[in-house]
Formats: C-alpha cells, structure tokens, sequence
C-alpha cells in the first residue's frame, strides 16, 4: 500500500474517531440524564454536534480522496 494511501486511510480513522466521539459525548449525555438546565444540555449537545460534523467532513473528504486516488490508479476495489 502506498505511503498516499495510507495516509488517506489514516484521516479516515480520524474522522470517525471524531464524529464517534461527538456522539457518544460523556459531557451532552451526563447533563441530559443529570436533569441540568436546558441551556447547558443545548451547549454540550451543540459542541458534540460540532465534533459530529468535522468527523464527517474528514470522513468524506478522506473517502473522496481515496475513491479518487484508486480511480487514477485502475484501482476500484469496494464500489
């Protein structure tokens, strides 16, 4: 496996580490099930949100950029 691909590969694993992190936020969880206020639920669970959504974007652009990569290579294998 080329280095490039590897790579790829790597910022792949990262945004699903982030967007699994996002979702499963002990911060959003422990203030929902506490009973905190509103506002502090609706602040953790828009920074989990937030770390959701720049999980996907590694996500997506790391898939793009592999599909890409085999594509230029005659390489398409998983689609």
């Amino acid at each position: 496996m080329p280095s490039n691909e590897r790579q790829i590969k790597s910022q792949i694993k990262v945004g699903a580490g982030l967007a699994l992190f996002g979702l499963v936020c002990p911060f959003f969880w422990m203030s929902m099930f506490s009973g905190n206020s509103g506002y502090e639920a609706w602040v953790y669970g828009v920074h989990s949100c937030v770390f959701i959504v720049i999980g996907l974007i590694f996500l997506g652009k790391g898939w793009y950029d592999l599909k890409r990569i085999r594509h230029s290579w005659g390489k398409n294998d998983g689609d």
